[in-house]
């Protein structure tokens, strides 16, 4: 019988036993270990918000002494239960699947290839350590304190580095965009004037636009302030948008088509436009209106982005020529096909940069067809791109009317895109871009009440930054802020067209480039260890042995 046994064995080890092979891996293999390593890293640091948000919000800390108003709290953790639906599931199932297929590797492993085994063996010793670490701190911790876990920076290392590195910026960039606003709208009531008596299109006020304006730039001397200046029909003329659908959903991009329109009755009343839908040409050729006419700058009766820019670069050099006395600073126009790029030199030798875009409004919203970047990817010169960047600015500046006093929401951008473009390296072609960031961050303040967005809370709402992202990532899905989105507020005018438009996901792309997923995740795994890194000395040590568990867990399962 024990013959028999024997036997057996032996029978089931050489069929079982591995093939030897080469230890040459093709790229394939490669590269599917790669992505499967940087899913397993991506879960582990959601897992890791997750528990660190969980952990903080059980213990009886300061904050449920915040504000006199509990039922804030309480609503403002309901608001945020869809970010940890995932933290909800627990720990018990993990750990089964953990000791089932452990128990299963290690049998395989005494069966096919004893001598492997010491080298396939997992020592929990160190995960044991960390845990017990985690415990005698937390019973070292005061009743009643909040206690962070080791791998995130509490409020005051973020403030720390905040003031170390942005402190003062917003305050120096909100006098500057007052003042190029300023000269902006100076330079257009120029220009008004100079185009007054001709059929060429008519010239508003600026919008300040982007980072700079919104507020949350990171930078003390950014690389330009953006304003867009709104583009009316000249008189006796219409602007057509025509914009371009695919498969339902709205398309990006669009044409201006150029109408004329009558005017025979403004011409009988007042006298200073000629209709020129009913006079001949021989008589507009007399008046001194026809040779400056808005056809000059079009291609096939719709708007040209190269032409309008070309007419308007020529338009502000005029306008300076008649202002420059009034000012102490040399300008300049730079050269660029989709905007009107100004450079202000000054005595004391500082610089500073204007990017002037052209738009034409979309209906009664605050869309524009923009001419920014318009030339890029598109064959045709009469390509304009839809720009939400108006819309935007505009939520920011609702927002910061009714946020609490030195709020943190615009201070968690800043931290995190300084990091991102000052810290990390520096790539051409990068997957996760400031306007996800941006992107989650308004999904958030629309998310979580008012009060929740506290000085106090800096550290909460960075954790809930990162792990919305990180969710997204997993998911491959992060839907754009203002198409689809039925929770806006009224304050915001947006066409019903976009609110009731199936939902935009800007991370679809990803769902169909694996690559471009791998990529996106490293990024934000990058990203992660930049926040971690804000951590002080003392509090980094903590990491290395869930570090060295996370790399055993991959290249297991790997």
């Amino acid at each position: 019988m024990a013959v028999g046994s024997l036997l057996f064995m032996v029978v089931l080890a050489i069929v079982h036993h591995p093939l030897m092979v080469s230890d040459k891996q093709d790229p394939a293999t490669v590269q599917r270990v790669q992505q499967q390593e940087q899913r397993l890293a991506l879960e582990m640091t959601r897992l890791q918000l997750e528990f660190e948000k969980r952990n903080e919000e059980e213990r009886p800390g300061p904050r449920q002494s915040l504000g006199p108003n509990q039922s804030q709290r309480e609503e403002g953790a309901t608001g945020a239960t869809a970010l940890r639906e995932v933290a909800e599931q627990g720990p018990n199932d993990m750990a089964w699947d953990r000791w089932h297929y452990g128990a299963l590797a290690i049998i395989l492993l005494i069966i096919c290839m004893p001598s492997l085994e010491l080298e396939s063996s997992y020592d929990s010793s160190s995960e044991d350590a960390s845990s017990e670490e985690e415990e005698d701190d937390a019973k070292a911790a005061p009743r009643g304190s909040c206690t962070w876990h080791p791998n995130f920076p509490d409020r005051e290392a973020l403030e720390h580095f905040y003031e170390q590195h942005l402190q003062g910026v917003s305050k120096d960039l909100a006098s500057t965009c007052e003042f190029v606003a300023g000269l902006v709208n100076n330079l257009l009531e120029v220009c008004r004037v100079l185009t007054y008596e001709t059929f060429l299109p008519q010239l508003e006020n600026c919008i300040g636009v982007a980072s700079t304006f919104e507020g949350w730039c990171p930078h003390r001397d950014p690389k330009a302030y953006r304003v867009l200046v709104p583009l009316l029909p000249p008189k006796g003329h219409s602007f057509c948008l025509e914009m371009e659908n695919a498969e339902g959903t709205l398309e990006k991009h669009g044409h201006i088509l150029v109408e004329l329109e009558c005017t025979c009755k403004r011409e009988r009343l007042l006298g200073d436009v000629l209709c020129l839908l009913h006079h001949s040409e021989e008589d507009l050729s007399d008046n001194k209106q026809g040779p400056f006419r808005v056809h000059l700058l079009c291609t096939s009766s719709h708007l040209d982005v190269g032409k309008t820019i070309l007419w308007f670069h020529s338009l502000v050099g005029k306008a300076w020529a008649l202002l420059a006395h009034n000012y102490s600073f040399q300008l300049t126009a730079q050269p660029s096909a989709s905007s009107c790029k100004l450079r202000l030199a000054f005595e004391s030798g500082k610089a500073l940069s204007i990017e002037i875009i052209l738009g034409v409004q979309r209906g009664d919203s605050q869309v524009f067809l923009a001419s920014h970047g318009a030339e890029t990817g598109h064959p045709s010169s009469t390509v304009w791109l839809e720009t939400f960047a108006v819309q935007e600015m505009l939520f920011f500046q609702m927002v910061s009317r009714y946020a609490p006093q030195d709020s943190c929401h615009l201070k968690c951008l800043q931290i995190l895109i300084h990091l991102k473009e000052c810290r990390l390296p520096t790539l051409e072609n990068r997957i996760l871009t400031t306007y996800h960031f941006k992107t989650v961050l308004m999904h958030l303040l629309l998310l979580l009440p008012r009060s929740e967005w506290g000085p106090e809370q800096l550290a909460q709402r960075l954790q809930d930054i990162l792990l919305y992202l990180c969710h997204g990532l997993e998911e491959k899905l992060l839907y754009h802020f203002l198409i689809g989105n039925s929770t806006l507020s009224s304050q915001i005018p947006v066409l019903k067209a976009f609110l009731n438009a199936k939902p935009l996901n800007l991370f679809q792309h990803l769902a169909l480039e694996p690559a471009a997923h791998a990529q996106a995740t490293s990024e934000f795994l990058e990203m992660m260890e930049q926040v971690r890194a804000l951590l002080p000395q003392r509090s980094k040590t903590g990491c290395g042995p869930q570090h060295r568990a996370a790399h055993y867990a991959v290249g297991l399962i790997a």
